[in-house]
């Protein structure tokens, strides 16, 4: 019965993270769909209580994620390879998530700037690299997501 629940919240972990990617992606299109920088700054706004979900996803992932590692009896010395294998493309989507965090809120925090008038002279510069960054987030994140889904999938049945 443990085993199940600790799963179950597995699951819903799983299930907040996508969500909260999602969600972001189609406001992150929407943002850059937008003309005007009060239209722009709205949408981040809007994002913000989104991107707020995703560490709390996370940290669900990894603490039903050890858990499972526990009640299936493994240690963290040995541990077999798909397994290994996922927990550092895990650790690596972490990581990676925290990063393009830090870029959004500067994102939004130049946005805010803009519209107040009181950004520095090279504000649509650093908000180019800032956007260019988050879309790349949008590219790296889902493949990170599939590799881990397939060592988890593959991994568990004994096909790798």
């Amino acid at each position: 019965m443990e085993r199940q629940i600790t799963l179950i919240i597995h699951f819903i972990g799983l299930g907040l993270f996508v969500t909260t990617f999602v969600a972001g992606f189609i406001l992150n299109r929407q943002y850059t769909k937008a003309n005007d920088l009060q239209t722009k700054a709205t949408i981040l706004r809007g994002m913000r209580p989104i991107g707020l979900l995703s560490p709390f996803a996370s940290l669900i992932m990894l603490v039903t994620g050890i858990g499972n590692m526990h009640i299936l009896g493994y240690s963290l010395f040995e541990l077999p390879p798909w397994l290994a294998y996922k927990i550092v493309f895990f650790a690596i989507a972490l990581i990676s998530g925290v990063i393009f965090s830090i870029r959004g809120r500067k994102r939004g925090a130049i946005i805010q700037q803009m519209v107040a008038g009181s950004a520095p002279a090279n504000a649509e510069v650093i908000l180019k690299s800032h956007d260019q960054q988050i879309r790349l987030s949008y590219l790296i994140m889902p493949i990170l997501f599939l590799i881990i889904l397939t060592l988890s999938v593959f991994g568990r049945t004994g096909a790798l």
